[in-house]
């Protein structure tokens, strides 16, 4: 199922970012100077095109892969209480979503970067502590600076094994990657390809470890148990 949901945006999204490279790349003319160095010039129109080619597919790429997280987040919540959401049903709850989830990813995004910027364990601080943001957006409706907190406090006492977790899950999902891409190192195709191949295979196992992250934070904690999960999930649909 996980994979049915990640797949249908995944493919397209990944090759269609493969392809908008190839064509930036191929707009660049390369010319030799006389000390036999490269300089690579690039028409002014040329310039101006390939920045707002570039730009709307960042944006479109960006707005899908919040809806993308939403889905993945609530396809998990249904699993472990019983029930599969259809891929319909995961993105309708996604796009309801969307701007909810891209505050919450910005807000992580920018303090996961302030923590790495000061030196590398505060990152990883915290991101470890930041990890469940996602899943108590879409689980307990928290949004902005709450579901961030709120992952706070669920991680906070439980910090090592956690990270333990998103090492591993990092290193594993990191060995898959590099395996399938790197076979194919020339053709647009060809590499979006193995590249979405790869991302229907980690974004499913990486969505289903920080689920499994979040929900036993909630259980050792909270004491949870499945009909109060299956409550949460009724109200927090859209």
């Amino acid at each position: 199922m996980l994979v049915q949901v990640v797949a249908v945006v995944a493919v397209p999204l990944t090759l269609i970012q493969y392809l908008v490279t190839d064509q930036l790349a191929e707009n660049v003319i390369i010319r030799r100077d006389v000390g036999g160095g490269t300089i690579e010039i690039v028409s002014e129109s040329e310039l101006w095109r390939d920045g707002v080619t570039a730009l709307v597919a960042f944006i479109v790429s960006l707005l899908v892969t919040q809806i993308l997280l939403g889905a993945i987040a609530w396809t998990v919540a249904g699993i472990l209480v019983g029930r599969e959401p259809s891929v319909s049903d995961s993105y309708r709850f996604g796009a309801a979503r969307i701007w909810s989830i891209l505050l919450v990813s910005v807000l992580a995004g920018l303090a996961i970067v302030g923590g790495f910027i000061l030196l590398i364990i505060p990152g990883l601080i915290v991101l470890t502590h930041l990890v469940c943001s996602i899943p108590a957006l879409v689980v307990e409706g928290k949004r902005g600076r709450a579901a961030l907190s709120r992952s706070w406090r669920l991680v906070r006492g439980r910090a090592w094994p956690v990270f333990g977790a998103l090492l591993v899950t990092g290193i594993l999902t990191g060995l898959v990657s590099s395996v399938l891409t790197a076979p194919v190192s020339e053709g647009w195709f060809a590499q979006g390809l193995l590249a979405s191949l790869a991302s229907v295979i980690t974004y499913p196992f990486t969505a289903l470890v920080v689920g499994l992250l979040y929900f036993d934070l909630r259980v050792r904690k909270e004491s949870l148990d499945v009909m109060t999960l299956d409550r949460e999930l009724r109200a927090s649909a859209p």
